[in-house]
């Protein structure tokens, strides 16, 4: 937004050197006005780029600052003579703008039109161009569209592909420690729901499939793993790998029976390939953040793994320990 307003009074400056560089030419004060009124457009949208905090009211002013220049790039070009004008280079600089930086496809086909219109209706109302000119200036503006709006969309798929690859873990596919924070930044905002649940896993004797059958198979082991646990999940919860053989289960929305039940069916998933240990922990009751429940479900776990290696497991009806799994 702030690039869009810097732009704006940018482009509107050089044309108001334009009219004062060509003081002899018709209707200059008209002009120097209108291009006046879109360098303070322009300032208006930087104030509000540092004020402005939701991306709606931002879409709003970028969206009502370049309303302003395609009116004010329309008025200036009639003013100095028509299509022919060199202040028609307003609508081809907006053009390249619009093409390069509106991020929806169907909003960015509905400018290019509404600014084709434009120079359309200037090259009707104003004074004649020679023949073709209108032509040639339209097919280049056309073709600037398609380049512009072609590589700008690709360089965007390739930012969205950077994005997921810098929040996955590459071997597994699971959410890494960045894509966990990214997932679960929404869940705490909520209010008046149940959740979200944390479950952190660790694989028993993760290690010595390493070291006895290589580092290629305790890799396959991994990525069984998150499979196995996968099919247990809904489409709205997310496993995340946060470690060499340690995981967390993102639960969105549970209370501490449906994690309770979630744990049962992820420990007989995962134990068709290994043993696993799990500890859970449930907002708010255990806390109210990603750390707190990161934290409390660690410890559980610990807890769970120091019960199993003494031979001490309470298990419940599912084959869970029975209070240090969930902590209850």
């Amino acid at each position: 937004m702030l690039l869009t307003a810097a732009l704006h009074v940018v482009s509107h400056g050089i044309a108001v050197l334009y009219c004062v560089m060509t003081p002899g030419e018709p209707h200059r004060p008209l002009m120097l006005a209108a291009y006046s009124c879109g360098m303070a457009s322009g300032a208006v949208g930087i104030w509000a780029a540092r004020t402005v905090t939701t991306k709606a009211a931002g879409y709003r002013v970028s969206f009502t600052i370049l309303l302003v220049t395609i009116a004010m790039a329309a008025l200036g070009a009639y003013c100095d003579g028509g299509a022919a004008s060199p202040a028609a280079l307003g609508f081809v600089t907006t053009t390249v703008f619009v093409a390069t930086y509106t991020p929806h496809l169907r909003l960015m086909m509905a400018l290019e039109a509404l600014l084709l219109a434009s120079y359309l209706a200037v090259a009707a109302l104003g004074q004649p161009p020679r023949p073709g000119h209108v032509f040639l200036y339209m097919a280049g503006m056309l073709v600037l569209i398609s380049v512009c709006g072609a590589q700008t969309r690709k360089l965007a798929r390739q930012r969205s592909q950077l994005r997921a690859l810098a929040a996955l873990d590459p071997l597994t596919g699971a959410l890494n420690r960045r894509g966990l924070a990214d997932f679960t930044q929404h869940l705490f905002r909520r209010c008046g729901r149940a959740g979200p649940a944390m479950l952190c896993l660790d694989l028993d004797d993760f290690k010595s499939v390493n070291d006895r059958l290589g580092h290629a198979a305790g890799d396959e082991l991994l990525k069984q793993t998150v499979a196995a646990t996968r099919e247990v999940l809904r489409p709205e919860d997310a496993v995340a790998r946060v470690g060499g053989d340690e995981f967390v289960v993102v639960l969105s929305d549970a209370d501490e029976a449906t994690v309770r039940t979630v744990a049962a069916r992820i420990e007989a998933a995962v134990r068709r390939h290994t043993g696993v240990s799990i500890g859970a922990a449930t907002a708010p009751h255990d806390g109210d953040t990603l750390e707190t429940l990161l934290h409390v479900a660690d410890q559980r776990l610990y807890r769970v793994k120091q019960r199993r290696r003494g031979g001490d497991r309470p298990l419940d009806g599912h084959g869970l320990l029975s209070t240090d799994t969930v902590g209850a």
